[in-house]
């Protein structure tokens, strides 16, 4: 008869199979819309005239913000926006901003101003193109995550101990399945990504701390 604990193992990994069974089912919709995606914004790109569709658009606004209402973690944010000058520029796709700051007293008041300007439509079917190849790549990368949190999962659900060599080495290979994660977001976002880093890091640490106790588990079988 399995121990109660062994018992609530196999639950959750039941629960997790399951779960993440539909995620799978996410992730290749999302592989196979990307794709699809980047096919079509190819054929686009290459068959609608690059004057097809152009754009002009301004945009003109005011921002107040009192430091006396607003937590000052958040207002110092905000602040931090004065006198920015943002230019994006891709072929005949360009984006400008500016955003000045007036202070009065305790209140802080911002004039935005920007305009966006498109005069290439290949360029914008280039964007879609590219978009869908991140994406595509993104949820492959989630796929791959998945499928081995899967296999940790099933695991895990028909064990008769969580140091067993099949959890061991499920669990191994989830750790390493998330480094790939962990070095995108750490690229895309420092702070998310240093954290994300530290998550991998630390599942990775708890595997060898499991094989360790697998080890001392098999140890003290042989000595009784």
């Amino acid at each position: 008869m399995k121990n109660a604990n062994v018992k609530k193992i196999n639950t959750v990994g039941k629960v997790s199979r399951i779960v993440l069974t539909v995620f799978r089912v996410f992730a290749i919709i999302g592989i196979v819309g990307c794709i699809v995606g980047a096919v079509l914004g190819g054929i686009a790109a290459a068959y609608v005239p690059k004057d097809a569709v152009k754009a002009d658009i301004s945009v003109n606004g005011s921002v107040v913000i009192d430091d006396e209402k607003i937590p000052s973690f958040f207002s110092k944010g905000l602040i931090d926006l004065e006198e920015t000058d943002v230019k994006f520029g891709f072929g005949n796709f360009n984006i400008k901003m500016l955003v000045d700051e007036i202070k009065e007293d305790n209140v802080n008041g911002y004039t935005i101003d920007g305009n966006a300007s498109l005069n290439d439509s290949t360029m914008l079917m280039l964007g879609i193109v590219g978009v869908c190849v991140v994406g595509a790549i993104g949820s492959g990368i989630m796929l791959v995550v998945i499928i081995f949190g899967g296999k940790l999962a099933k695991a895990l659900e028909t064990c008769n101990s969580p140091f067993e060599e099949k959890v061991l080495r499920a669990m191994k290979g989830f750790a390493f399945s998330l480094i790939p994660v962990g070095v995108i977001v750490l690229f895309v976002d420092g702070a998310i990504g240093l954290t994300t880093a530290f998550v991998v890091a630390a599942i990775i640490l708890f595997t060898f701390v499991f094989k360790y106790g697998a080890e001392l588990q098999q140890e003290s079988d042989e000595t009784v």
